[in-house]
């Protein structure tokens, strides 16, 4: 057996996300290695790309999320067929605010943070969640990967809350759902 903190383990690093496999029950992720850079990638479980299966470590398993981006590091398996997670440890995303007003036209908040986009739109929102400041509010307030979520949400309320006063005193007729 490898020690995976001796010098004979080769440790592999790289970002993925967790899956309960439904074969086996246990907690997966799935690499893929570039042919010309050598780099290994975490991918979906459904890639086209050739790629190896990574087993959580099972003294991990009650600390980790499923599907939550997390820093790993991985160690081979002894028949080489794939990985063992042996350290995990949760990405988060510091969150950067932007409010875009065009009168008459545009009133947009936006929280940006890794490849998420979370969207505040009293005029032009699709969804309740997007046209809602409590319903956008609500959808950062469940995020688990950003940093510092407190002071966040207070800024993209804070930042929603001008927008909507700058709707509603330039738009006085249009209804909106607070």
């Amino acid at each position: 057996m490898v020690d995976p903190l001796s010098n004979n383990a080769t440790v592999v690093r790289t970002k993925m996300k967790f899956v309960k496999s439904e074969s086996t029950g246990f907690t997966v992720g799935f690499v893929s290695r570039n042919p010309k850079t050598g780099m290994w990638r975490g991918v979906r479980e459904d890639s086209t790309f050739p790629k190896k299966v990574c087993v959580l470590d099972k003294k991990l398993v009650p600390f980790t999320l499923l599907n939550r981006l997390y820093d790993v590091a991985m160690i081979p398996m002894h028949n080489g067929d794939g990985y063992v997670v042996i350290e995990a440890v949760p990405v988060v995303f510091a969150v950067k605010v932007n409010s875009t007003h065009v009168p008459r036209l545009i009133y947009r908040v936006e929280a940006r943070f890794g490849e998420k986009t979370i969207i505040f739109d009293p005029m032009e929102g699709q969804r309740a969640s997007v046209r809602n400041l409590w319903g956008a509010v609500e959808a950062l307030s469940k995020r688990t990967d950003v940093k510092d979520l407190s002071q966040a949400v207070e800024e993209f309320t804070a930042a929603a809350k001008d927008m909507l006063e700058l709707y509603e005193s330039e738009m006085p007729n249009r209804v909106i759902a607070k």
